[in-house]
Parts: C-alpha cells; structure tokens; sequence
C-alpha cells in the first residue's frame, strides 16, 4: 500500500487542453484581455499554469529545504518566526509597559521606534542612558529578542545599550537609508558602521548592528522586483566596502539583517522572499565566505506602510492579514504587523493586541510555521519565483554596471526608477485601476480624522566636511492624495460649519440611474462631501423640493448618456434659478452631446475614466475649499 501510486487513473492533462477548455467557456471573448494581468513589473500572469510551466526551472524544485541556493528555506525542518512588535508610544513608561505586556503574550521580539529625524513616525523619546536602561527595565532579554528602529541615531543608541546583559536582535542601522532620507550621509560613515559592528561581533555575535531596510525603496513608490534588486544591490555595497576596510566577509554576513516591507500583492510576496533568498545565496558565494551561513539572507518583514489608510482604518487588519501570511509563507525568520491605527495615532493596548493576534493566529490554528516551504511545487509560485529572480537580478546588474549602489544613487539613477514606478501607481490610484478601499473607493462617510501620527521632528542632517551627497527618496502613501483632499472638506466644515451636499438626481432607465448613483457616490464621497440619494425623481418638482430640503451644492445627473441631455435641459435651469450657485455634474461620458451639455450650464463629467484626484481638487475649488 505504501508503495501505491494514487493518482494513476487520473491521466495528466496538457496546458493546451486546460486553454482549450477556457475559450470554450469564454464563447469567443478574448483570452488575453478577459484572463491575462500583467503586473507593474511587467510580468503576464496566466489563469492556469500546468507542470509545462516549470520545465525550465527544475532546479528550483529539486533541492531540499536548507540547501543552496536556498528557495524554499535556509531552514530544514521547520519554518517557524519571531512574533516582532514596534512600539512607538510618546512616553518611557508606556512603551516600557506595553512591551513587558506584549512579551508575556506570545511576543518573543520587541522592537521600540527611538525619536529621530528620519522615520515617519514619532517615536519615545529616549534621550539618554538612563533613558534607555528605564525602556528596557523588566524585559526578560533571555526570552525575548531587542530591536531598534533609531535611524541615524542607532550609533547614539549603540553606546547607550548595557555591557553587563546578552543581548539577542538589532540594532537597526542602515547609513544608505539616511543617506537617501536626507539627501546627505553627514557623521554615518561606513568607516564609523565597521566600529560598531566589530564592537558587537566581539561582544553578542547574535545582536545583528547592520540593517538593511526595503521600506526606503518601496514606502516611495517602487515595483516588487526594484525594491529587491535595490536591496540586494545596497547589501552587497555594505559587503564590498567593509571587506575593503578590514571586516571579514562572514563577520559582516553575521550582522547583516533584511529588512523588507510586504506588500498587498499576495502571491508575488511570497515569491518576492524566496527570490531574495536565491539571489543573496548567489551573491555571497561571490564573495568567498568561510561559513554556509554567510550565504543565509536572515529575513525580517514589516507591513508595508505604503498600503495602509487614515481612513476606514479597520481595512488595514484584512491588508496586516494577507501581508504576513505571504511573510510566513514566504519563510522570513521575523515578522511585525503595523497595528491598524498606526497611521492615525501611536498605537494602544487593543490595537497592539490584534496585530500580534494576527501573527499567533498563524502559528496555532493555522499551524503555518510547522511546514517548510509550503509554496513548494505549485506551478504558479514556483514562475512567480523565476520571473521575480530574473528581474530583480537584471536591475541589479544594472546598478553594478553603474559602479555599484552608491555610484548609482549618487547619479541618481535609482531615485529616477523610483520615480517612474511612483507616477504610475499614482496614475493607477487615480483613475482607481488600483484600489485602496475604504479611500478612493466605496469609504465610510462617517470617519473623521483630527491628526495624522506624524513625525513632527523631521529635519536634515549636519553637514560634515567629505560627506556623500545625492538626491532624497521621499516617502509615499497610496491613501495620502485622497486623505489630504478629505481633510481639507472636514477642516472647511467645522470652519463653516457646513459640509459640502451633493445631491444625486436619479432619473429615467431603472438599471442606468441605479448604477451611475452607486457609482456617483463612491465617487463624490471620497471627498469628505455629503451625497444623497433619494432614491428616484420622476418631476422637476420634486427635483425642487428636494433641493430645497437639501440645501445641496451641487446636484448629479444620474442616468443614460441617452436621456441626460434631455434631464438637464428640463430640469437644471429651473434648479439653478432656485439656487445661482449651484455646481451641475452628469454621471456618464456622453461623447457627442457634452459640449451641448456644458452650455446648459453643467461643469464636469463623471466616469470610469475620469481622473479621480483631479476631478475631486476641481471640484472641492469650485466649493470654494481650496
């Protein structure tokens, strides 16, 4: 029985017969326009994959986890990770307290966010030794790991930490990253960062002092495929330059730390971890290290700030759900899950609960750290893996061609890709190809947001003499378009108090009126207006009663591109006699008949294709709110 082969009355079935199946079902649409996406980064992905898929790519499903080059784990028999939490709390003595309670709740790495200039968030304002030794009071450091998130303070933070304990984690120093924040290196030399790492290869071999965060590359707009290739590129730029001042290529593997970001692009994250694995593995073996381990990419996954809304916030658990499982699966060694409320206020005991909930959800109900690899084999994953290895490792070539990492960010190259890769996510969030929901689509009208968690102590380095200078990477949010509209509409109704009322006139075919008023609303209220829909209006009278009833500022024609010509023309002039200042807008693009429609007096066009941002600006300008 052990040695029977299951599967042997169910004949293995062809990619051509699966395609053929489809477009049958399709009854003649197009295959490639119904069936096909293709990613930012260029790659087609198909609705099937079959065995033929992965004939070229055996070697990545022939090796055993554990081996090089280390795609489905630099880990044999388990795949489990560290439960990290950040906490970025205004006093000592709450950070300290929600640690010591995260701890004692299934968080095995505490991770605290130090005031800085650099980082977008707060911070605890730890301003000495003291200061220092009082946040770390009562954690139990043989139980937990310890990590900083100081910027370009972790060398004031290294001098603070106390000789006298066994320290296990990080210390969270990435020079490039500053560098890139602030558009000059100042006192972060790489001589300076080989001081303090063979200071603490000597004195805790297990305290990682070199971090190297993603978030730089992504959190400003980057595809999957760039962010790692960018990485991967900074990595072997810290490996290359403190190998030339002395450090040995395994002292340096051994506290060296990825940091990436995870991103709501589901299966591609999972692939994403895999590729930085295999692609590490490669580029240390250049470097001729003594240990098997050097070639070990250590992995740590953070949410992606990127992803997550002031708005609508709960939305972000389901996003801090999906990024971590693709973390887990994906066999990073540590994880961290933003609580949801991180971009609104530094976070509390509640939100901090669900975050770690999510990650211990993971582990014992869902049991996904006792499998290695659980991706293995499936014929998508295993392309995905290909397709980002060969990308990311195509950019990286790219960099090196340029002279390495610090030759290209100084010519700006990787500022510029960035910058490309930003302005189309931006265009795709505007015209709402890409949605975020909850803020440019279907959001809750009853939200309010008063402050942002924002770092108010942003500001630029010390200039020093010989310093590395180049162009900054700046920080991007998907939702921050939106919200800085929506923030404005709230800001000008407390001023007046009175929110901007748009009224939806539903009028004529029953499917037509319906749809283009949901439209209409999901559209207008991302805005922070009011939109009401009656329901239907079939007379001019009560379309003036329900203005009057309203006091509405502007109404919106919801029907056929067929009908509205004749609506407007009936009803509109009659509703601006009975308010002058009343803004008209038609849900719909009726081509041929808008300029006939403009002259009635309507002033804008809402559809599919509209520019969402721009629209929302003309139109908030127009209500005299900005």
């Amino acid at each position: 029985m052990a040695n029977q082969k299951l599967f042997t009355d169910f004949p293995p079935v062809t990619r051509e017969a699966w395609i053929a199946l489809i477009q049958k079902d399709l009854k003649g649409a197009d295959f490639e326009k119904k069936l096909v996406w293709e990613t930012a980064e260029g790659f087609k992905i198909q609705p099937v994959y079959t065995k033929e898929d992965i004939g070229d790519k055996q070697w990545l499903t022939s090796n055993l986890p554990g081996t090089f080059p280390f795609a489905r784990s630099t880990r044999k028999l388990v795949q489990d990770w560290s439960v990290r939490q950040d906490f970025d709390s205004p006093s000592i003595a709450e950070a300290n307290k929600l640690a010591k309670d995260a701890a004692a709740n299934g968080v095995t790495a505490i991770g605290f966010i130090i005031e800085n200039k650099t980082s977008s968030q707060k911070g605890i304002p730890v301003r000495s030794s003291r200061d220092l030794e009082a946040l770390i009071d009562g954690l139990f450091l043989d139980q937990v790991t310890l990590h900083f998130i100081a910027e370009e303070r972790s060398p004031e933070i290294d001098s603070w930490l106390p000789k006298d304990k066994v320290l296990v984690g990080g210390l969270g120093y990435d020079p490039f990253r500053i560098l890139l924040k602030h558009g000059r290196s100042g006192k972060h030399s790489l001589s300076s960062l080989k001081e303090i790492l063979e200071s603490l290869v000597s004195s805790w071999p297990h305290f990682r002092g070199l971090s190297v965060y993603s978030s730089t590359f992504r959190d400003a707009g980057s595809t999957i495929s760039e962010e790692l290739g960018y990485t991967l590129s900074a990595a072997a730029e810290y490996v290359q330059q403190l190998r030339e001042l002395g450090m040995s290529v395994d002292a340096v593997a051994s506290q060296l730390m990825f940091e990436f970001s995870i991103g709501p692009d589901y299966f591609l994250e999972i692939a994403k971890f895999r590729a930085a694995r295999i692609l590490w593995a490669e580029i240390m073996k250049e470097f001729s290290p003594k240990e098997e381990s050097s070639q070990h990419a250590f992995l740590s996954a953070q949410t992606c700030r990127y992803n997550y809304s002031a708005y609508d916030p709960n939305v972000n658990m389901l996003r801090a759900t999906t990024e971590a499982m693709s973390a887990a699966i994906g066999g990073c060694e540590v994880i961290s899950i933003s609580p949801y409320d991180s971009v609104l206020k530094t976070s509390d005991s509640f939100s901090l609960r669900i975050a770690r909930n999510i990650q211990l959800l993971m582990k014992h109900e869902s049991h996904v750290d006792k499998v290695v690899d659980p991706s293995a084999g499936s014929y998508y994953l295993e392309s995905l893996t290909d397709s980002i290895t060969k990308k990311a490792w195509e950019i990286f070539c790219e960099i090196e061609a340029e002279g390495g990492f610090l030759e290209a960010v100084q010519k700006g190259i990787v500022q510029k890709k960035i910058q490309d890769s930003k302005k189309k996510k931006e265009n795709n969030l505007s015209i709402r190809k890409e949605i975020l929901l909850g803020t440019n689509q279907y959001p809750n009208g009853e939200d309010r947001v008063l402050e942002l968690n924002q770092n108010k102590t942003l500001g630029r380095l010390e200039s020093v003499p010989g310093e590395i200078t180049c162009e900054v990477i700046p920080e991007f949010r998907a939702g921050a378009g939106i919200e800085e509209i929506r923030l404005q509409t709230e800001s000008f109704s407390k001023k007046t108090g009175k929110t901007p009322t748009v009224l939806l006139l539903p009028m004529g075919d029953l499917k037509m009126k319906k749809a283009r008023a949901i439209f209409s609303q999901n559209f207008l209220a991302c805005a922070g207006t009011k939109v009401i829909d009656p329901g239907e209006y079939f007379t001019t009278e009560e379309t003036m009663q329900g203005l009057k009833e309203t006091n509405a500022d502007a109404v919106v024609f919801c029907s056929s591109d067929e009908e509205v010509a004749g609506f407007v023309d009936s009803v509109f002039g009659v509703l601006k006699k009975q308010n002058p200042h009343l803004i008209g807008i038609v849900a719909g693009n009726p081509v041929e008949q808008i300029e006939s429609i403009r002259s009635k007096g309507i002033e804008f066009f809402i559809h599919a294709k509209s520019q969402h941002l721009e629209t929302l600006k003309s139109i908030q300008k127009r209500l005299g709110i900005q």
